[in-house]
């Protein structure tokens, strides 16, 4: 037996050869091995090696790469990209950014051969790491109801950290949450909402997952009150220059929306500007004052403005005083104190008034409405002319007598002032009563003496 088995043992050892060689040759063709490849999403391990640091880092590209493989053609379904882990460790990244991509066969490893990864490094970009707080402000897109406001608010917390790379966190100027629920509300809303980033323009930012906060969630209150409307009470101090008239307080703003408790506003009906700000001591022209009036609201309550503007320009009005003549008839003074026994004369027809006033006051002044009189008490006959002290009717604010002429009057006794007339009277009446050219001449000659004498007595 043995003898048979070792007979032709080169041929049988061919043969088997032969054989494999064969099953080789059928399996090859039938089943050929191929080049295939998976996409696989790229893992960064060891992150800390950077970040300990205070560097941030970006992988400059994409962030997969393409692993290729062969398999057999049977096989290739079986192969998919969970079968593989790529990934690059920190740790490794040199100098000029570059670090190698490992990749790993986590499943069906005795199906694949040959595997390589491209690329086969990728390119990491570092900058230095920064921490920034910001406060948290609250902004409403919305409007509440007509006729309501907000009268305050409270944001929890107040402040936020943010972390990310220099170059993006020096992007963000403010951190703030939309309160999207006030729109058209009539009473206090409350809820969280998620901050956001905002340029200096006031556009939000989108920094992508590189730029993190610490809080996730902002909780947020906020108060919905009616308004009332407060009047503007003007108070005014001090004195406009000689030869100038203040002519009032103008202003665009006469009432002022406000919010607050009703206990606060239970006793307030108006808001008062104080004399030392509206201020017109020495100005010799109109003046304007910015007057901020949350300064004078009461504790707790607020002004309503679509833009937080709470300034009103306040006009303090002046125009330069004139002066104008008036010219009066003398007979319209009013004498008081008179003597029933003595008459009166003035030795001046006209009197001139001047009086001083704005231009347009004086153009609606007339002299009929100039009332003057004078005393003569004690003034007694004679040849002597008085100088009348003459006093005049308020003619009101707006109007001020600064000048006027001399006025003059004569006393006359009036049985001396009547007594050449009488006797004129007398001498008429003999006359008409039928005295003759016949009378006694000393008679006749008397009564002239008599009257010649009077009339000397009275000049």
């Amino acid at each position: 037996m043995k003898e048979r088995l070792k007979s032709n043992l080169g041929l049988k050892l061919l043969s088997v050869f032969l054989a494999f060689f064969l099953w080789l040759l059928v399996v090859n063709v039938s089943n050929p091995q191929q080049t295939a490849s998976q996409t696989v999403q790229l893992d960064i391990i060891n992150e800390d090696a950077l970040t300990g640091v205070g560097l941030t880092y970006e992988i400059v590209g994409r962030s997969s790469v393409t692993v290729r493989y062969k398999v057999h053609m049977t096989n290739r379904s079986l192969i998919s990209a969970s079968d593989f882990r790529a990934y690059i460790d920190l740790s490794d990244c040199n100098v000029l950014g570059t670090v190698p991509v490992q990749v790993e066969v986590l499943n069906h490893s005795n199906m694949v051969e040959d595997v390589e990864v491209d690329p086969m490094v990728v390119h990491v970009e570092t900058e230095p790491l920064q921490e920034k707080e910001f406060p948290v402000r609250a902004i409403f897109p919305g409007d509440v109801a007509e006729g309501y406001d907000i009268n305050s608010y409270e944001i929890s917390p107040e402040t936020v950290t943010v972390r990310g790379p220099e170059s993006l966190v020096g992007q963000i100027t403010s951190v703030g949450i939309e309160i999207d629920d006030i729109e058209g509300a009539t009473e206090d809303v409350s809820g969280t909402a998620v901050p956001q980033f905002y340029d200096a323009n006031g556009n939000p930012l989108n920094l992508g997952e590189r730029v993190t906060v610490d809080q996730e969630e902002i909780e947020y209150s906020v108060q919905v009150l009616k308004v009332r409307y407060l009047a503007l009470d003007f108070e005014v101090g001090g004195q406009v220059a000689d030869g100038y008239r203040f002519t009032g307080v103008q202003c665009d703003v006469q009432t002022i929306p406000v919010v607050g408790l009703k206990s606060q506003l239970a006793s307030v009906t108006s808001v008062t500007i104080p004399a030392d700000v509206l201020d017109i001591s020495g100005i010799s022209a109109t003046k304007t004052v910015s007057v901020d009036v949350s300064q004078y609201l009461p504790d707790g309550v607020h002004m309503v403005t679509e833009d937080n503007n709470t300034t009103i320009e306040v006009r303090l009005e002046v125009e330069r005083l004139t002066e104008k003549n008036f010219t009066l008839s003398t007979s319209l003074i009013a004498l008081t104190g008179q003597d029933p026994q003595y008459e009166y004369e003035f030795a001046d027809d006209a009197l001139t008034v001047t009086v001083e006033g704005l231009s347009e006051d004086l153009a609606s002044l007339d002299a009929d409405q100039i009332r003057v009189s004078a005393d003569v008490t004690g003034l007694e006959p004679g040849d002597e002319e008085y100088l009348l002290d003459l006093t005049f009717e308020d003619l009101g604010a707006g109007y001020q007598i600064t000048s006027y002429s001399n006025v003059h009057v004569r006393v006359y006794d009036q049985e001396e002032a009547a007594g050449p007339g009488a006797a004129a009277e007398e001498e008429t009446d003999e006359t008409s009563a039928g005295g003759t050219a016949g009378e006694d001449e000393e008679k006749i000659t008397e009564n002239r003496e008599v009257s010649h004498g009077t009339s000397q007595s009275n000049n």
